[in-house]
């Protein structure tokens, strides 16, 4: 048995400080989330200066943040004094747990961004526990090389090969590029819930479609999975076990209750969250541009 495409959506385009553009595939009004994934950020832009991408420090509780890139370079700095630049193949695995803060920003002229920031929920028991950061670097990552294919597994397993990054629910997260005329089957965990996104190209699932900035939610249940493409593609399958009722997503919190979220909300506008301190601002727009957008992250 194969996975189907249940639903497919096209990721909706939003500003971030700097009019930096994302191309956001969840949550959505349609999904919610996919396993412990509730946040799926895609950007892909040219020439991004240091004023285009500078997003200042922000709160998380209750979750995890994962940031992974195709090109470009991106500086995290957080509010445990961790400072570390996100280049391609690495992976940058923020536990935020009763709270954190950090801050992204380019440093240098980008010729391109390319990559993805998805929050991974944590679980009831996790989601007080205490922040923490790590850095995964890409020799340090597993590796499939198939004939017209490579996969590398950011998060879970691809059969006997294991991402190195321990996390607190089991996870599916893989980083696939297929060559021209590409058709290859795949075993995935069968109680996962899992969905792809493609980032550059596209694919046919079961002779449907899936274009660049499509999300294609996946059929539950069968153990396998299988694509083709006519041209060079890359894309991801991403998604786990799902996360436990009640869950809240509500700004950059996840928690139990709306109103556990709401008082963090307070507790950050009444400065209670710790703060970035290597933080230097370098774009140009004003203090209440930022406010403005960072209530859209």
């Amino acid at each position: 048995m194969f996975r189907k495409i249940q639903l497919k959506l096209t990721a909706k385009e939003s500003l971030l400080t700097g009019n930096f553009s994302v191309y956001r595939a969840l949550p959505r009004r349609e999904l919610r989330r996919v396993g412990g994934f509730v946040f799926f950020d895609h950007f892909d832009a040219e020439n991004i200066a240091p004023a285009q991408f500078d997003v200042p420090p922000h709160p998380h509780i209750g979750l995890q943040t994962v940031t992974y890139l195709f090109e470009g370079e991106i500086l995290h700095t957080d509010s445990l004094g961790f400072q570390k630049f996100i280049r391609p193949g690495a992976v940058n695995w923020m536990t935020a747990g009763k709270g954190i803060t950090h801050s992204e920003q380019v440093l240098t002229l980008q010729t391109r961004m390319h990559g993805i920031q998805s929050w991974v929920g944590l679980p009831h028991d996790k989601r007080k526990i205490a922040p923490s950061f790590e850095h995964f670097a890409e020799e340090n990552l597993a590796v499939v090389e198939l004939e017209n294919a490579k996969i590398r597994v950011l998060a879970g397993n691809l059969g006997e090969n294991h991402s190195p990054i321990p996390t607190f629910q089991e996870l599916t997260y893989l980083d696939i590029s297929a060559a021209a005329n590409c058709s290859l089957e795949i075993n995935v965990n069968p109680s996962h819930e899992l969905a792809v996104y493609v980032c550059a190209g596209e694919i046919s699932i079961d002779g449907e479609r899936v274009e660049k900035f499509d999300l294609a939610k996946l059929s539950d249940g069968a153990e396998k999975f299988a694509f083709s493409c006519e041209n060079e593609t890359r894309f991801v399958i991403f998604g786990g076990e799902q996360l436990p009722e009640p869950t809240v997503i509500y700004w950059n919190f996840i928690t139990d209750t709306i109103g556990e979220a709401k008082q963090a909300m307070v507790d950050w506008e009444d400065g209670k969250f710790p703060e970035v301190t290597k933080y230097k601002k370098v774009a140009s727009a004003s203090e209440t541009e930022d406010l403005e957008k960072m209530k859209l992250l």
